[in-house]
């Protein structure tokens, strides 16, 4: 993974498997919230939508305290926000409705440890690899 941010106080870090999309528009994204070692919070998997990816990545590590790292395993292509938001609440009730994976508030899902991958689809299936 490749490093894009570190925080300067805290050290807390986002990680990513490709660059993060630089162009103007609307993106999905799907996270993985890594609890800093010792912590006793579980692993969280977030999905969500943003049309600035840096600037959303930080305000995550704001909002949960430093509390963890995030790890951005996927961002979609560029859409409408209209379509992000549609998506992305589609996704997430499918989740709630058809999986056995437990949902915190704020678009957060505690995802089994069997589970090795996960498929969003938007115009076409996206299997992400966890």
């Amino acid at each position: 993974m490749i490093e894009v941010y570190e925080h300067p106080k805290t050290g807390r870090v986002i990680r990513t498997l490709t660059p993060l999309p630089r162009k103007a528009g609307d993106y999905i994204y799907f996270l993985r919230l890594n609890p800093v070692p010792g912590s006793s919070l579980p692993v969280y998997h977030k999905i969500g939508t943003t049309d600035r990816p840096l600037d959303r990545l930080k305000e995550h590590l704001r909002n949960y305290k430093y509390q963890f790292d995030i790890d951005v395993l996927w961002f979609s292509p560029r859409y409408s926000k209209y379509t992000t938001l549609r998506i992305e609440d589609k996704q997430k009730q499918w989740w709630i409705e058809n999986t056995e994976w437990e949902y915190v508030r704020n678009d957060r899902f505690i995802i089994p440890d069997y589970v090795k991958e996960v498929t969003i689809t938007v115009r076409k299936d996206y299997i992400i690899q966890i």
